[in-house]
């Protein structure tokens, strides 16, 4: 990305830390004050810089436009004549960022890296008298510009280890690959931000919300499209779960709740206190309401509440043909199909069929035909351990949950019984 900046004509790289603190010079060679922050204007991949906000010598402080500026040099900051000074308000205009206030210093998503950052430096490319932001600096050499010891260190460093990795570019990470935090990054677009954090995998999204404050972390689940806040609430632990959930509005909590898998929801709310289990049921559309009930109503720990209520479950007199089409029909609410089960007319559980018995048999082969017998099955109030030693030995990818009669009424798949045995360890 560095070598496709620097083609471009009549530009430039400076850094954050070389522009703070210079003084910033009238046209007639007049003091205003000192730089103290630069203001951006959010959206695009590399955002241009509006103004500066400048400390006069009475600690007053006063925005001028960028525009305004002539040059610039290692002691100062020129201005235009035609650069006019305003003073400036408590409050940052709406989609605006001031750099030092709102991003130095300040954790940051490195959404490529899939982790938390802090920016210690931040990079600007001028071109053509722009100013973009380009990159910040989450190495310790940034660290070390902004203190002033750059020079001397290096000189130091080159002296001794003349290939250390220190002497490097630094650790710069693009502008639209980070995603800033706090109440001040509110500013930034919702779309870029929704969907940049989209692309992080739901268990990394949750390893950076577990690593950061209350606050933050609110800040940034709120950024969340509601699948992606469902995908991340099912991966981390139930004490921050249950504080986000808190921390929003009944009507956003049960709208992620509504697209959780119902085993996964009933988790979280069996956290929560009786009373707001009850207003979220009640805010939850009824069909996702009735799943996540009746599995509130087993034991956490208990086949019945590891269980999740979808599944494909088929009559037996169904034919291949109709299996398959009725897979088509539910693709969208099936995001795991390992097998599918086959029951009688009452619901009891007869045997079962791989997604691939289905596609190769004849369309018109009834599933009795072509099921063979279920391995291994466990009642609803079977332990984690009876559930995990099944899979084992028969080497189960779902496990089936049935009634004292026989009747299938959920699965426990490979891949929830994992993370409980791991937690359980």
């Amino acid at each position: 990305m560095l070598e496709e900046l620097d083609n471009l004509t009549q530009s430039r790289f400076v850094f954050f830390s070389q522009l703070l603190g210079k003084t910033v010079q009238s046209a007639d060679g007049q003091d205003l004050g000192r730089l103290v922050d630069l203001v951006a204007i959010p959206g695009d991949a590399y955002p241009p810089i509006e103004s500066l906000i400048v400390r006069s010598w009475r600690r007053s402080r006063l925005r001028l436009l960028w525009t305004a500026v002539a040059g610039y040099d290692e002691t100062r900051i020129q201005l235009l004549p035609s650069a006019v000074a305003e003073p400036v308000g408590d409050v940052t205009p709406p989609n605006r960022i001031r750099l030092a206030d709102e991003i130095l210093d300040r954790q940051i998503v490195d959404v490529q890296g899939a982790k938390l950052e802090r920016v210690n430096d931040i990079h600007f490319l001028e071109v053509k008298g722009v100013l973009r932001l380009a990159h910040v600096d989450v190495g310790f050499r940034g660290l070390v510009r902004r203190m002033g010891w750059e020079r001397a260190l290096d000189g130091a460093v080159r002296g001794i280890a003349p290939r250390s990795s220190y002497l490097a570019t630094g650790a710069l990470l693009g502008w639209k690959h980070i995603h800033p935090l706090g109440e001040a990054s509110g500013h930034m677009r919702v779309d870029l931000a929704q969907a940049q954090l989209a692309e992080l995998h739901p268990a990394d999204l949750a390893e950076i919300i577990e690593e950061l404050d209350r606050e933050q972390r609110i800040t940034l689940f709120s950024r969340l499209d509601t699948e992606t806040a469902a995908e991340t609430l099912e991966e981390v632990s139930p004490e921050v779960s249950t504080q986000l959930l808190n921390d929003v509005t009944p009507e956003v909590a049960a709208d992620i709740l509504e697209e959780m898998a119902p085993e996964e929801a009933a988790d979280v709310l069996s956290e929560l206190p009786t009373e707001t289990q009850s207003e979220l049921l009640e805010a939850m559309e009824q069909p996702e309401a009735r799943e996540v009930v009746e599995l509130l109503q087993y034991d956490p720990r208990s086949a019945g509440g590891m269980m999740t209520p979808i599944l494909v479950r088929f009559l037996d007199s169904y034919t291949a043909a109709e299996g398959l089409a009725e897979i088509r029909r539910r693709a969208e609410e099936l995001s795991r199909i390992y097998e599918v089960f086959v029951v009688d007319a009452a619901g009891i559980l007869r045997g079962h069929a791989t997604l691939k018995d289905l596609l190769v048999a004849p369309l018109e082969q009834a599933l009795k035909e072509l099921m063979r017998e279920v391995p291994g099955s466990v009642m609803v109030d079977a332990s984690l351990r009876e559930v995990a030693d099944l899979a084992a030995k028969y080497r189960l990818l779902a496990v089936p949950v049935i009634e004292q009669s026989g009747e299938l009424i959920g699965m426990i798949t490979v891949d929830d019984i994992l993370p409980a045995v791991l937690d359980a360890a």
